[in-house]
């Protein structure tokens, strides 16, 4: 099964829809949570997952009445603070019945010894998200409609429920969905769908098979043994650019954290404040981005070559990380993502992939004849052989090294 992500851009009123539709979504979480819990700690049999949607649908007209009392003399900001300005008969159905079977699958789980014990939602988490059916969700060229967004029943406003795709003919249309869900990531929010194997973007892939394949990670380079040389964005002016900023905005959010402290309503937030959050969580964003498209390009143009077998260093990232100065882009690289990415892709093309030893000496050893030179910095960017007396480049010694570990080992 592929699945597909793909960006929305809906209006306010859209988007403060899902937002609540999301929340009510964790409320009802919540609900699930405190009622199975209740059995473990009495050491009950928890029941069946329709005796916990059958009380799960008393409890919704109950709480509904509960809002709509708690409601009165409040004005709707403060309904919005308590969060009391949206009734579970407002929410689409689907999106409740599919909440109350994940946390009862997520205890099950917990039984199996598959997953920790579930964990309580807050409303402040910065992943939220709900299902949809698939039946009724309608993909077109740049729109998705999405079943009860709009606030009316009446036929002129169902518009509303139609979002539309920063994307255009991304999702292919007139096929079987499977598991769509609308995911709130920040201030992003995204529509998740799966599809058929037989639906999926179709790349063209080299069918010579070429042979073995080193690759040696690095802060400011991707090196491949065969000598393609990846540069990462790390360290460009684009990236510092972005950090500047957020430095800057940093500075005023402090200066006006402090204003906030000494008023006398320091609960409250100002929407200064508040704008500076959102502007510090896009550029953050944005670096992640970056880093993130940067290692997709290198991973799909290393598997378009169609390699037999890929061997990567498994980097000992814990110690590297006590060194301050270069922590903040090893931090940045993110090394692991890497390396999960290559190996997703590797089981779907049916690639082997090998991580050799953390302790491997990859970039002190000699490529041709099997020097170990232990004299050997981090400004030392060329290696240079005082036996055999080969000049290399550091980095592609290294992935050559991390290419032939098994003969080396062998031998």
């Amino acid at each position: 099964m592929y699945t597909y992500k793909v960006l929305l851009h809906p209006n306010n009123k859209q988007r403060s829809k899902i937002r609540k539709t999301a929340n009510k979504c964790i409320e009802c979480q919540n609900i699930v949570f405190d009622y199975l819990s209740a059995y473990i700690k009495e050491e009950k049999k928890i029941p069946d997952v329709y005796t916990v949607r059958r009380w799960f649908t008393i409890q919704k007209e109950q709480k509904d009445k509960e809002t709509i009392k708690a409601r009165e003399g409040l004005t709707k900001k403060q309904q919005r603070e308590k969060h009391l300005d949206v009734l579970f008969y407002d929410v689409s159905n689907d999106a409740l019945k599919q909440t109350v079977k994940d946390t009862y699958n997520s205890f099950i789980r917990y039984f199996k010894k598959l997953n920790d014990y579930p964990i309580r939602k807050k409303y402040k988490s910065y992943k939220k998200s709900f299902y949809v059916d698939p039946l009724k969700i309608k993909f077109s060229d740049k729109y998705v409609k999405l079943e009860k967004i709009t606030t009316s029943q009446k036929e002129g406003k169902q518009k509303m429920n139609i979002v539309r795709m920063v994307e255009r003919n991304r999702i292919p249309q007139g096929v079987k969905y499977y598991n769509p869900r609308v995911v709130i990531e920040g201030e992003r929010i995204w529509i998740c769908v799966g599809v058929d194997d037989e639906n999926k973007p179709k790349k063209e892939i080299n069918n010579a098979i070429s042979e073995e394949i080193g690759i040696d990670i690095n802060i400011h380079s991707i090196n491949i043994s065969k000598g393609d040389e990846y540069k990462t964005p790390i360290g460009t002016k684009k990236i510092r650019r972005i950090e500047k900023s957020i430095k800057r905005i940093n500075r005023k959010i402090s200066k006006q954290e402090l204003f906030a402290k000494n008023i006398s309503k320091p609960k409250r937030k100002y929407k200064n404040l508040i704008k500076n959050y959102k502007r510090v969580n896009k550029k953050k964003r944005r670096l992640t981005n970056i880093v993130e498209g940067f290692q997709e390009e290198v991973i799909n143009k290393i598997i378009q070559t169609n390699p037999k077998m890929i061997n990567i260093e498994d980097l000992d990232i814990k110690e590297m990380l006590q060194n301050h100065k270069l922590a903040k882009n090893i931090q940045m690289s993110s090394w692991r993502k890497f390396t999960n990415k290559l190996k997703e892709k590797c089981d779907k093309y049916k690639i082997t992939l090998n991580e050799i030893d953390k302790y491997y000496p990859s970039s002190q050893r000699c490529s041709k004849c099997g020097n170990i030179k232990k004299e050997l910095t981090l400004k030392d960017r060329i290696y240079k052989c005082e036996k055999c007396g080969l000049i290399i480049k550091r980095d592609l010694n290294a992935a050559i090294n991390i290419r032939d570990y098994k003969q080396i080992i062998k031998a």
